[in-house]
């Protein structure tokens, strides 16, 4: 007997089709106005240098799990939805929060994965990067917390639910800013909402590594 009504179809799974070679070192500057001097530490911006010398043993995740300027891991990834494709840049980094914030003891750091979505248009910015580029985007994901662990399947759904959004502008986009060095040194911020409330300055910190290195991220194939 045939059934009444339409006929309940899934939607197709994205999956991703190329990728990049993955960034995982950049030195963070951040200048510290106080002593006047440049504090760098290795993947995350922070100006306080005391965990140089009196706190060495909160490096790592704890440290940068207080500072969101800070990355584990970095790469591009792409999805095709609908013959549109898209270059989406994965960002692993630590995150936390105390287990009791009233009395703000029990720090509990752990990972989490933002996944920036990007127009081919917009990404291919960085292959001609002759002083600044900003790369602008309103489709993020976010996976990842001290109760989810990370799957992939389920990061592919967050992905394909942030293109399926109707977008209509870059108004409070998140803004991901590259800048070429004299020296030819590549400098970046992980992208973030700039804007009235919070800037960006690359005369006050930013990651810097070689050109190479950063080059990583743009061969996707």
């Amino acid at each position: 007997m045939p059934s009444d009504g339409q006929d309940r179809t899934n939607r197709e799974k994205l999956s991703f089709d190329k990728e990049s070679e993955i960034l995982t070192k950049a030195t963070g500057w951040y200048y510290n106005s106080e002593i006047g001097e440049w504090v760098d530490y290795k993947n995350v911006l922070c100006s306080d240098k005391d965990y140089k010398t009196k706190y060495p043993s909160l490096l790592g995740e704890y440290m940068m799990s207080h500072r969101y300027q800070n990355f584990i891991s970095i790469q591009t990834k792409t999805v095709l939805h609908r013959s549109n494709e898209y270059y989406v840049l994965i960002v692993n980094k630590w995150r936390g929060e105390y287990e009791y914030p009233s009395i703000r003891e029990d720090w509990e750091s752990y990972k989490v994965t933002f996944a920036f979505i990007f127009s081919p248009e917009e990404f291919f910015k960085l292959y001609n990067i002759n002083e600044e580029v900003e790369l602008r985007t309103n489709r993020v994901a976010v996976l990842g917390s001290k109760y989810k662990s990370f799957t992939e399947s389920k990061f592919l759904d967050l992905i394909q639910n942030e293109i399926m959004k109707q977008v209509s502008s870059f108004s409070g986009s998140y803004k991901f800013p590259v800048r070429k060095a004299e020296d030819g040194s590549i400098r970046f911020l992980l992208p973030n909402t700039y804007g009235s409330f919070i800037k960006y300055d690359f005369d006050r910190g930013y990651f810097e590594t070689d050109f190479e290195n950063f080059a990583q991220i743009l061969a996707v194939r």
